[in-house]
């Protein structure tokens, strides 16, 4: 392909001659080096090592910063229990409860995505006689079989993260034994071990990198969705984005963990290394082009961001540093090549937010690219980004100071997003001008409603509905329990409440269509078309799950002892 290169290495003549000499030039480097450092030292993204037995949680912290907010933790824990009732009445073994109608939903094959997905909730939170219903549907679901073909991505971070996390749980002994029994404990463990040898064919390809779908019939993969050429181009072999090849690692290595196996892990570590260890050269450093090429491993195109579709890679290269023991001989690339793209991020598409007519503040978010193009919109799903930088600069060392005002200055753009809506919560979607460097950028607001938006804000909604996503709370929990700030917890509780009044269904929680458009009076009829009928089982997995965290005791969950998926469900460290 055009505009790419393989990395190649130059020969080495062996003769003692010549190694004497490329040894004096690599002493005489070394000492420039080491003496420039002394002299010169290095500001922001560094190269240290992780701090292994560190602590990440506030150390320094004093007064009343890791005691609950009992009030607050319960009306969150009441949210959950309504909606797990409503969808236990109304759509008991499907994936889904639509919550305005109260119709049964399936879309993730139909085995109980929600109450899989939602069990390790309701074990922080203690809801003991909801798990047990959980568990009972758990261990007689029949994994093998499905009528659709399966997703790989989607059934790893719901599925198969959920029933090793539950195991975790049971054996740090969070779960009573009189709520799940060691036999029950065994069962889930085997259903974790038969999802996961059904989705073994995912990656079966020349690279590693999983197919899109896994028939489990046929025990094949699939290269599906359809080919979708680029640019107007054509594709010969199917391609996958970041986030789905590069996001199994945690879940598998528990589950090597947790059996012995290490077939679980070498996959998802096979899985991943097209990206990691990159034969192609990059644009940025440490940030991977995409789609990639599953056949060849070469990248397709030239999309390079944090948002959808590459969110979690970024995520999960931070998290295995945690996860992973200090003995693990791929750690130190990890951590590299996550400090190296932190840093793209902020040199290359984090922008400040150009003053607009009514707004002057000033605000961070972080663009993408594509081939040539700085593209100037972000996604609810880029503030996963905050929470991952504040715990990489507490891990990684006090010298990451770069990357934690990084951290702080995103999570208030995230933050500035929720303020500035009539319903008090962010958009899905939004652009900006930048302040720098873009004098004609590729987004502007255009129509009278998008002028108006981003006059009052200094942004504009691209996608103005609200789809019960837990980014934005996931990161003001991480700022919380790493700074002991109190108005992270104020921050989660102004988000909660406005969920509250605005998303609450008959059934359960509904999605927003507009956040702009709260009132019934601006609807039509009673004014129902302000809810979208959809609940996914993030919902109940992640964003109730972070908002109570937030208000919980510090010691429940604690950063220093688990680490979270890309779905919320908790898993140990092991050193």
């Amino acid at each position: 392909m055009s505009g790419f290169r393989r990395w190649s290495m130059s020969r080495i003549e062996r003769s003692p001659e010549s190694f004497f000499k490329i040894l004096a030039a690599l002493l005489v480097i070394s000492y420039y080096l080491i003496a420039k450092e002394f002299s010169e030292p290095t500001v922001g993204f560094t190269g240290w090592a992780p701090k292994y037995g560190a602590t990440i949680q506030c150390t320094e912290c004093t007064g009343d910063w890791g005691r609950a907010d009992q009030e607050k933790a319960d009306q969150v824990r009441e949210a959950m229990k309504y909606t797990f009732w409503k969808y236990r009445e109304n759509a008991w073994g499907s994936d889904d409860i639509l919550p305005v109608s109260g119709q049964a939903s399936s879309s993730r094959n139909g085995w109980g995505a929600f109450i899989v997905d939602s069990a390790t909730t309701l074990v922080l939170m203690g809801l003991w006689d909801e798990l047990a219903l959980s568990v009972e549907h758990i261990i007689a679901i029949d994994f093998t079989k499905t009528e659709e073909l399966v997703d790989p991505f989607e059934t790893t971070i719901r599925y198969l993260g959920a029933l090793v996390s539950l195991v975790d749980l049971y054996d740090a002994g969070v779960i009573p034994d009189k709520i799940v029994s060691k036999e029950a404990r065994k069962a889930i463990l085997s259903q974790a071990v038969t999802l996961a040898n059904a989705l073994g064919p995912a990656y079966d390809t020349p690279t590693g990198m999983p197919w899109p779908r896994v028939d489990f019939a046929a025990s094949k993969g699939v290269p599906v969705p359809p080919k979708v050429p680029l640019h107007g181009g054509k594709l010969d072999d199917p391609v996958i984005g970041p986030a789905r090849a590069g996001s199994s690692i945690l879940e598998n290595r528990v589950l090597t963990r947790l059996t012995g196996d290490p077939i679980y892990g070498k996959n998802s570590t096979l899985a991943w290394a097209p990206l990691v260890w990159p034969k192609w050269l990059r644009s940025d450093a440490g940030m991977t082009d995409s789609p990639m090429n599953i056949i060849t491993g070469e990248p397709a195109g030239r999309q390079r961001h944090w948002d959808a579709g590459h969110d979690s890679y970024y995520e999960y290269l931070m998290k295995i540093t945690l996860l992973a023991p200090p003995s693990d001989p791929y750690i130190q690339r990890y951590k590299e090549q996550f400090v190296s793209a932190a840093g793209s991020l902020q040199k290359r598409y984090a922008t400040r937010s150009a003053p607009a007519s009514d707004y002057i503040m000033q605000h961070l978010f972080m663009g993408r690219s594509d081939e040539r193009w700085f593209l100037n919109k972000q996604s609810h799903l880029a503030c996963f980004a905050p929470g991952t930088l504040l715990l990489a600069s507490r891990f990684y060392g006090k010298r990451q100071i770069n990357m934690q005002y990084l951290a702080f200055a995103l999570l208030d753009g995230c933050r500035h997003t929720y303020n500035s809506t009539p319903s008090g919560i962010g958009p899905e979607s939004w652009s900006w001008i930048p302040k720098f460097g873009y004098d004609a950028p590729i987004f502007s607001p255009t129509t009278p409603r998008e002028k108006e938006e981003w006059s009052s804000s200094g942004f504009w909604s691209t996608d103005p509905r609200y789809m019960g996503r837990p980014e934005y709370v996931e990161s003001l929990f991480y700022a919380h329990r790493i700074t002991g700030e109190a108005h992270y917890r104020q921050w989660a509780w102004d988000a909660f409440t406005a969920i509250e009044r605005h998303c609450k269904a008959p059934y359960g929680y509904a999605q927003l269509a507009d956040v702009y458009r709260v009132d019934p009076g601006q609807w039509s009829g009673n004014g129902e078309g302000r809810w979208i009928d959809m609940q996914e089982s993030f919902w109940a997995a992640e964003t109730l799950k972070y908002l109570w965290l937030t208000f919980s005791d510090a010691n429940v969950a604690s950063l220093d002892r688990w680490v979270f998926s890309t779905e919320g469900h908790p898993f140990r460290m092991i050193r």
